[in-house]
């Protein structure tokens, strides 16, 4: 057993967190030797900002997993994501609601209408199933099932009664003879009601995949694979029919003339009528059979609308079927497979779920289309997003490249599609190479877009300008091969007239700056850096555009953004491994940067490595404003959960931290206002100006955000507030109590206890003619600027005689500021310096 003394020695290398800074008043370091020396950090301000989230939001996700449920009066459908529930309106698409268990993770794997329009029952995975209002998100009710659910549908004879497939428990032994892996399953009829929920077995089966209910509630029908089970219930009897199908099926419904219908992988769909003559059960039942064949490919979806069959496959045409004369119509072109289809309790809409991650509401009557709801294109499977999460600086949208060749613009907070840009066009049709989009960037302003795409090993770089008439970008100009192989990174100088932009490239280890050319428009290539022949990964400006950083190997390298000039070259040690991105931490001083095993944050004012996290990264997301970072990482290598942590850059001690099950792709920070000044962050709760936002594997966007601000946004205020606010308020309703000690200095963070330590020689350096990412806040140079106006005076030894006895003075009314020593009261409470006061920020 070792030692209370060797604790250290075995904590993992995951959780080791090492902080380096410079000592107060220290001289500047040469970059690339670096002195450890152990930070100080105010714990008590840490503590104060660690505050709890939750989740407000979950959009995006794969619609495509079967069809959408209608409301009972058919103003609404429900779509399940994840481990929530998202309620939609089905004239225009948007989103009215989304709720989800708290605390639960379990994903929803069943969706079903109450008989009411606000109720909603829930089926997951972990056994249980639910019931929530839809309009206010409350659960009102819970049940154990006993087994997980597998597919759900309401009995229409009874109400708070379900018919759902249930997973059976299997032993190790039957596991092993299983030769194809199908899972055992049972077909229940389930009572939800006060107390327990009552479950009745009706017939068992192996590998359902469907389940459908006949109108009257009298017929059961499920399949798997080549086989159709039927049970026919009531009277307390059920009777349970097996039919052996020719071809694999692929979707079963009951029409309206109480016909069963089959549609299978040939295309073809068959009828079963006669079901409801004689009572023999078995295998060899005898039905009458009718067969329609229009489907080139698979039927995907069947779904009955009155006297009408809709049936919908790969072709992604809705074919509407009369069953009775035989006759058919279509509804062609919808842009992609069908593989849901709902039909609305009025019989008025019909809601296609399409493979794209699409769900079109078509109006019956003349089948146009109502409404549209585009989900998130990363969720499909076969799209392996790699240019993270970028929001666009106008619109709050995260733009990422999902669809191949193609960036997407998605507001999560409403889970809607803004707009889509082709980036790169390809034949849909075929077997050929598609397009990848690597890299998407935006301007400050977001008049432009930069996006890095490659096909079968051909990089090209694109510069997209938004049309102010039709909000739309445009291309601008292409550049083919910008680099020797792909691009791997992408960033905007801001406040560069004109517009400046900066790629990086591996292969040719170098990075190169474009700019646009008045004349013709189109950017053309200025400058290019090299620096030891290391890979270039990763480059950004700072927030005055007066320098520019970028990753070659493990070294960040800071070069001179008007000359192309190296300045200094930061190097963390040997060892330091490959880095993959680095970033200017909003305006501070500032620098990050990440590779696959750690994440290191420089201070520039002293040239030293301020702090390291060695963890496995798998994502991080620099806020361009404010002075944030949030990072994703595996706790172990191969864990399925992520924690996601939002940091400020003085401390590695997070801010906010969250446990994520099922990991992370990438995290991003919403502005809540894009009107808020960059400073609204550096409240102690970050989410007061600020939403989180987690992409999981499979597509899901969650946004996290506080619940009650109102203490921190109070609290600033309060500790910032001046002398001369509180005796105009004591002078008018009377003296209150100070809110915080008199003698308390007002509390400092370590970016303005850093800066404090250069004000006194303010002058010698030249701050003016400094680039702002190096330049202390305006507020603390305030109390210098004052307290060197304010000239000295000595004290008298004794009060004047013409002056007020002790006892008249106000004992409540506060002196000055303590941070500012002056010996002028009245100087000091002029308009004047209460003018210089607010503009440096002191006064709210």
């Amino acid at each position: 057993m070792a030692r209370n003394g060797d604790k250290r020695a075995k904590r993992p290398e995951h959780l080791r967190i090492s902080r380096l800074a410079a000592a107060d008043g220290a001289a500047p370091q040469t970059p690339g030797v670096q002195t450890p020396i152990v930070q100080t950090t105010n714990s008590a301000q840490n503590t104060d900002a660690y505050r709890a989230v939750s989740l407000k939001v979950v959009s995006g996700g794969l619609l495509t997993k079967g069809a959408v449920v209608f409301s009972s009066d058919s103003a609404q459908f429900f779509v399940a994501k994840g481990s929530a529930v998202a309620v939609y309106n089905a004239r225009n698409g948007e989103m009215v609601q989304n709720f989800s268990a708290q605390g639960r993770r379990a994903a929803v794997v069943a969706v079903v209408a109450g008989r009411s329009a606000r109720h909603v029952y829930t089926f997951s995975a972990d056994a249980r199933a639910r019931l929530w209002d839809a309009d206010t998100g409350a659960q009102l009710g819970e049940w154990a099932l006993g087994a997980r659910p597998e597919h759900a549908a309401a009995d229409p004879a009874r109400a708070g009664a379900f018919y759902v497939v249930l997973r059976r428990r299997q032993r190790q032994k039957r596991r092993r003879l299983a030769a194809d892996g199908a899972r055992r399953h049972t077909v229940s009829r389930v009572e939800l009601g006060a107390g327990a929920a009552r479950v009745e077995e009706l017939f068992r089966a192996t590998g359902l995949a469907g389940l459908a209910v006949r109108a009257d509630g009298r017929w059961v029908a499920a399949f798997a694979k080549f086989r159709v089970h039927a049970a026919r219930v009531g009277g307390g009897a059920c009777v349970h029919h097996a039919w052996a199908q020719g071809e694999r099926v692929s979707a079963l419904a009951f029409s309206g003339d109480a016909a069963l219908a089959v549609g299978d992988w040939r295309g073809r769909i068959v009828e079963w009528h006669c079901l409801d003559d004689g009572a023999a059960g078995g295998a060899d039942r005898a039905v009458v059979r009718r067969t329609h064949h229009w489907h080139a490919h698979r039927v995907n979806a069947l779904a009955a609308a009155g006297a009408l069959l809709l049936s919908g496959g790969e072709e992604g045409v809705l074919v509407l079927w009369q069953l009775r004369t035989g006759a058919r119509d279509y509804l062609p072109r919808l842009g992609s497979d069908i593989v849901g289809i709902a039909v609305s309790p009025d019989a008025t809409r019909y809601a296609l779920t399409l493979r794209d991650n699409t769900v079109r509401v078509v109006r019956a009557a003349d089948r146009a289309l109502e409404s549209q709801l585009q989900g998130l294109r990363v969720a499909e499977p076969t799209n392996a997003q790699t240019t993270g999460l970028a929001v666009h600086p106008a619109t709050r949208a995260l733009a990422l490249g999902a669809e191949p060749g193609c960036v997407q613009l998605f507001d999560a907070a409403a889970d809607r599609h803004v707009a889509s840009v082709e980036v790169a066009a390809y034949n849909r049709v075929g077997a050929g190479a598609r397009p990848h989009v690597d890299r998407v960037q935006f301007s400050a302003d977001g008049a432009w877009m930069a996006t890095a795409d490659a096909r079968a090993g051909a990089a090209a770089l694109k510069f997209w300008r938004l049309d102010p008439q039709t909000q739309r970008y445009r291309l601008a100009t292409r550049v083919d091969a910008p680099h020797a192989g792909r691009v791997t990174a992408l960033a905007f100088r801001p406040r560069a007239d004109p517009p400046q932009c900066v790629t990086t490239g591996r292969a040719d280890a170098a990075f190169r700056v474009w700019e646009l050319h008045a004349a013709s428009g189109a950017w053309v290539c200025r400058h290019e850096g090299r620096f030891r022949a290391q890979h270039a990964r990763g480059a950004a400006y700072s927030a005055d555009g007066s320098t520019l950083a970028v990753g070659f190997g493990g070294a960040v390298t800071l070069w001179d953004a008007r000359a192309c000039a190296l300045v200094a070259a930061l190097v963390a040690g040997a060892a330091t491994p490959r880095l993959r991105a680095v970033a200017f931490v909003g305006a501070s001083p500032y620098v990050a940067a990440w590779s696959r095993a750690r994440l290191d944050v420089w201070n520039m004012l002293t040239a030293s490595l301020w702090w390291t996290l060695a963890l496995p990264v798998q994502s991080v997301y620099v806020h361009p404003r404010a002075p944030l970072l949030a990072v994703a990482a595996y706790q172990l290598r191969g864990s399925r959960t992520a924690s996601v942590m939002v940091l400020a850059p003085e401390s590695p001690q997070p801010v906010l931290a969250l446990q994520v099950p099922g990991g992370v792709d990438a995290v991003a920070l919403v502005p809540a206002d894009v009107r808020a000044p960059a400073d609204a962050a550096l409240k102690p709760d970050p989410l007061d100006a600020n939403s989180l936002v987690v992409l999981s594997p499979s597509g899901l966007l969650s946004v996290y955000a506080a619940d009650a601000a109102e203490a921190s946004a109070e609290a600033p205020a309060a500790a910032h507030r001046s002398a001369m606010d509180t005796r105009a308020f004591a002078s008018i309703f009377g003296a209150q109590p100070p809110a915080v000690a008199a003698d308390a200095a007002p509390p400092a963070s370590a970016h303005v206890r850093d800066a404090m330590r250069l004000v006194r020689a303010a002058v010698r350096a030249s701050y003016v003619d400094a680039p702002s990412h190096v330049l202390p806040p305006v507020a603390s140079l305030y109390a210098k600027f004052a307290s060197a106006q304010l000239l000295p005076s000595a004290a008298p030894d004794h009060a004047p005689a013409d002056s007020a006895p002790a006892e008249d003075s106000d004992a409540d009314m506060p002196d000055a500021p303590p941070a500012v020593p002056h010996s002028h009261p009245d100087l000091w409470n002029s308009d004047f310096y209460a003018s210089m006061r607010r503009g440096f920020g002191l006064h709210k």
